[in-house]
């Protein structure tokens, strides 16, 4: 057998495996993630004082140009069609704060990275502006200087979305980063899911508006002659809705009553709430 005197090619170099550069999260910057979702909550009484602070403070600790903060509803109208309401707020480089509020009815929901679910019949035809459920294609989409983190809100079929924008000729997001927005979009969801549950056991969310302002009367320390007066509405009546608030706060007396909403009322809501009054 002849044997060829070429030169053996040398086996390729063995390639050992290096961790991807900035692949961890320093310590501090989780503090600062962690301090601001406690932030966040503080002032989730109010949307228009916490998206706006969340937004700033997110471009300020990424190094963004531009920050967004928006939760999105998707509605199925008694034609069919599917409104989406787009709500929230944004921060650029100038410190300019600005709010989002846009309405509208697409024809492909893909186009905002949203999948939609199917709603029963019998809900589509008795409801108008019945909410859909609705959850994201994925929950983080990442690159070189965008960054968009998704959170679904199952419970009041929407979901949240957080977008961040850093210009093409800055340093690319690192993966630190992009794992960072994620751990920071989690946490904050992880309020929302308290909320809800607070909600459910809380006999004075979702009060009517003639409940409300009775209690509220009560509370101020009104009777209920005042309050029928107040309201230009017959003493019978205002008598039926304290037995109605009776009923729900599961208390059997005008005392017991006032003690259960004080001891809520100081109790605190720090919780983030939503920019769109969520669906029943």
């Amino acid at each position: 057998m002849k044997v060829s005197n070429a030169k053996r090619s040398p086996p390729p170099p063995v390639r050992k495996t290096v961790p991807e550069k900035n692949s961890s999260i320093k310590l501090r910057a989780i503090r600062s993630i962690f301090r601001l979702v406690g932030e966040v909550r503080e002032l989730g009484a109010d949307a228009a004082q916490w998206r706006p602070h969340l937004v700033k403070e997110l471009r300020r600790l990424l190094g963004a140009e531009v920050v967004t903060s928006s939760e999105v509803h998707l509605r199925r109208q008694r034609d069919g069609t599917v409104t989406l309401l787009d709500a929230g707020w944004g921060s650029d480089g100038s410190d300019m704060i600005w709010a989002i509020r846009t309405e509208q009815r697409p024809a492909q929901p893909e186009t905002f990275l949203l999948s939609l679910g199917q709603l029963a019949e019998a809900t589509a035809a008795d409801h108008s502006d019945a909410g859909i459920p609705v959850k994201p294609l994925q929950p983080l989409y990442a690159g070189r200087s965008f960054i968009l983190s998704q959170y679904p809100l199952a419970d009041i079929w929407a979901v949240d979305q957080l977008g961040i924008h850093r210009a093409a000729d800055r340093d690319p997001f690192t993966p630190s980063e992009h794992r960072l927005v994620r751990l920071f979009h989690v946490e904050l969801g992880r309020l929302w899911k308290r909320d809800i549950l607070r909600q459910a056991r809380d006999p004075e969310s979702k009060l009517p508006p003639r409940l409300k302002q009775t209690l509220d009367a009560l509370v101020a320390g009104h009777s209920e002659k005042e309050i029928a007066a107040k309201l230009t509405l017959s003493h019978h009546t205002i008598h039926n809705y304290v037995k109605a608030l009776h009923h729900r706060f599961e208390v059997f007396s005008r005392g017991e009553l006032l003690a259960r909403v004080s001891q809520q009322r100081q109790h605190g809501d720090f919780t983030p709430k939503m920019s769109i009054p969520p669906q029943a």
